[in-house]
């Protein structure tokens, strides 16, 4: 049997890596195989810290929220954040993407295009299922985001087909960036400074 053919995936710390996809389609999985437990930001995460509950659907201002604050703190210090959530709505991309731009970083958005029916497979074989509907609803959507994306402003927009779920290696690669800070000599005047982060080790 051939070994399976590595595709090799280059990301950068600091950057801001977006999972775009219908629910069931393998977003988590593929975070949690590739980038450290706290490089992923979960929104099902952030709504159980919220609200005790994952599944709970009331609470999405204050759940993405906490997904903007976290992303925030560690662009801040120089990290790298991947985003586990839909973003299959226009609003939710746009909100990202402003967020890796208050940054100066990368903002990159992964497409999961995986069959409608390996999703319904996924989905029957996960503890948290989320059924039949919510995935076919999705589908529709995510139809919608694939056509825009495009125009949308991301550094790079990565489609993931099934049988790269399998081929991906990410490669993490440190990137410095450079902040622009205001300094006002004599206290009465200001003037533009442009300091390099601190590298710190690589990860």
């Amino acid at each position: 049997m051939d070994p399976i053919e590595k595709r090799i995936v280059r990301v950068f710390r600091p950057s801001l890596v977006v999972l775009c996809g219908p629910a069931a389609c393998g977003k988590s999985t593929f975070a949690a195989r590739h980038f450290r437990p706290t490089q992923v930001i979960s929104s099902d995460s952030c709504r159980a810290l919220v609200c005790d509950d994952e599944r709970d659907q009331r609470y999405p201002l204050q759940t993405f929220a906490l997904v903007n604050y976290l992303v925030s703190q560690r662009l801040s210090i120089n990290r790298l954040c991947v985003v586990d959530s839909t973003a299959l709505t226009p609003d939710a991309r746009k909100t990202l993407l402003a967020l890796g731009r208050k940054f100066r970083v990368r903002v990159e958005l992964f497409l999961f295009d995986i069959p409608f029916e390996k999703c319904l497979d996924f989905d029957r074989k996960r503890e948290r299922s989320v059924g039949p509907k919510v995935i076919e609803e999705h589908f529709q959507i995510f139809g919608t985001a694939r056509a825009s994306v495009g125009s949308e402003g991301f550094d790079q927009v990565l489609e993931l087909h099934e049988d790269d779920l399998e081929k991906i290696q990410i490669e993490i690669l440190y990137r410095p960036i450079y902040r622009v800070r205001q300094e006002w000599p004599g206290g009465n005047r200001h003037s533009l400074a442009v300091h390099a982060t601190n590298p710190g080790p690589r990860s």
